[in-house]
C-alpha cells in the first residue's frame, strides 16, 4: 500500500544519474534555460545575484565571470561539482570568458553554444570563443527546438 504513495519515475524506473554541473556564462546566455531543459523541472529564469543551487546544477551570476575578483568564488564553487559548462550565446558578438580560462579548473570542462536557432546566430564564432577559452568538447544546442539536447544530456548523465 505504501508503494501507491511513491510516484513512478518519469523514465519508467530506469533512472539515470545526472552529474553535478556548474554553469558559467554571461547574462542571458541561456544558463537557466539549460537547467530547466536538462532537469525537466520548473526552474525560473531570473537574474542570479548569488550562486544558485538547484538539484544537480549550480547557476553562477554573470558578474562572477565578468569580474576577476570573483574568479576565486567560481573555483571554490566548482570544487563540489563533477563538471563545468561554459555557456556562450551564438548570437552574441563578444565573449567575456578569458583565454585559457578552462585551465584554472581541475574538472572536466565542456562548452555549450546556445540559441543556435536564432537568425543572427554565428555558431562558428561562438565555437571559436569557447575554443579560445580552452574548451575542447563543445555542444551546440537550441533549447526551444531541442536541437543537440540529446548529446548534451548524454554528456552530463552517468
Amino acid at each position: 500500500m505504501v508503494d501507491a504513495l511513491i510516484p513512478p519515475e518519469p523514465d519508467g524506473g530506469h533512472s539515470r544519474t545526472m552529474r553535478k554541473i556548474i554553469l558559467i556564462g554571461e547574462w542571458k546566455s541561456g544558463k537557466s534555460s539549460l537547467i530547466r531543459a536538462l532537469s525537466g523541472a520548473d526552474y525560473a529564469s531570473r537574474k542570479v545575484l548569488a550562486i544558485d543551487f538547484f538539484r544537480n546544477f549550480v547557476n553562477t551570476p554573470s558578474e562572477f565571470l565578468e569580474n576577476r575578483r570573483f574568479y576565486s568564488a567560481l573555483i571554490t564553487a566548482s570544487a563540489e561539482c563533477d563538471m563545468l559548462a561554459f555557456v556562450q550565446d551564438a548570437a552574441r558578438r563578444s565573449c567575456q570568458i578569458p583565454p585559457a580560462f578552462a585551465s584554472m579548473f581541475n574538472r572536466r570542462v565542456i562548452g555549450v553554444v546556445t540559441k543556435i536557432d536564432l537568425p543572427e546566430a554565428d555558431i562558428d564564432r561562438a565555437r571559436r570563443f569557447l575554443h579560445n577559452a580552452g574548451v575542447r568538447e563543445i555542444f551546440c544546442v537550441s533549447v526551444t527546438q531541442g536541437t543537440g539536447m540529446d548529446a548534451l544530456r548524454s554528456a552530463v548523465e552517468n
